[in-house]
């Protein structure tokens, strides 16, 4: 325990220095602020820059919460998988995580504290993200009452843990960079796959990310999110441990 806190405090600070740390976070900040003002002034621009196109709807705080799943879901996610990708490739190209290893630190430490790190600066974008699009949102709309939003994002926080661990198991299984977030894209695509016959569609993660936004707008209930949050933490604990064990294995 005492070296996974000593190489996670490594971490920290090293990702402090090469401003992945404030690099994500900005950019969390960037979709929590844009998320509410292009669900509010989106119909202006496009009366100005497309007259011709009819807005027949105000904007709604569910738009706001919409653009808000999209962003996460969607750049969100995939802009920390780059920022992550090279998580261990840097370490076996510097030669530093032999050392690591030849000085006693344990396997399994290494990719906890590679794991934690990943986890603590997306949840800190993440939640920072999403204060920011609730004040916006409920400043715009004061009156407009919805449903389990914070669930609902706690929901997209999951399926973001979700990919980080599948990205630690493509680090593991491969030394290029590019071929861990391949595997992650190959994942993503086989649970969409496994979710489109209907029968096994609401027990999948892909129901998460289908549905959130009904999940706000009160067409789905909170009870039917809790089978597809149980299978998402038991791939990410799957993915997790295969990591582990994996790179026990792997010669440095």
């Amino acid at each position: 325990m005492r070296e996974y806190i000593a190489f996670t405090k490594k971490e920290f600070k090293e990702n402090l220095r090469n401003y992945k740390l404030f690099s994500l976070i900005i950019l969390f900040l960037v979709f929590g602020i844009m998320s509410p003002l292009s669900a509010k002034f989106m119909p202006d621009l496009i009366a100005h820059f497309a007259p011709t196109l009819k807005v027949t709807t105000a904007p709604t705080a569910l738009d706001s919460w919409t653009q808000f799943s999209g962003n996460i879901s969607g750049l969100g996610a995939s802009l920390t998988l780059i920022v992550f990708c090279n998580i261990l490739s840097n370490e076996y190209s510097k030669g530093t995580l032999v050392i690591m290893l030849t000085k006693g630190l344990s396997r399994s430490s290494v990719i906890l504290s590679k794991f934690s790190i990943a986890v603590i600066i997306m949840t800190i974008g993440f939640w920072l993200s999403f204060l920011c699009t609730y004040g916006y949102t409920m400043y715009f709309w004061p009156t407009e009452n919805l449903n389990h939003i914070i669930f609902s994002a706690f929901n997209l926080w999951l399926i973001n843990i979700m990919y980080i661990t599948i990205l630690i198991l493509g680090c593991v299984l491969f030394r290029p960079a590019f071929a861990s977030v391949l595997l992650v894209l190959v994942a993503t695509l086989i649970l969409s796959l496994i979710s489109i016959p209907k029968q096994i569609a609401p027990y999948t993660p892909n129901f998460i990310l289908s549905k959130n936004i009904d999940l706000v707008s009160g067409k789905v209930a909170a009870p039917e999110f809790i089978i597809p949050m149980i299978v998402t933490i038991v791939i990410s604990i799957i993915c997790l441990l295969l990591a582990v064990i994996l790179f026990k294995k792997k010669a440095v």
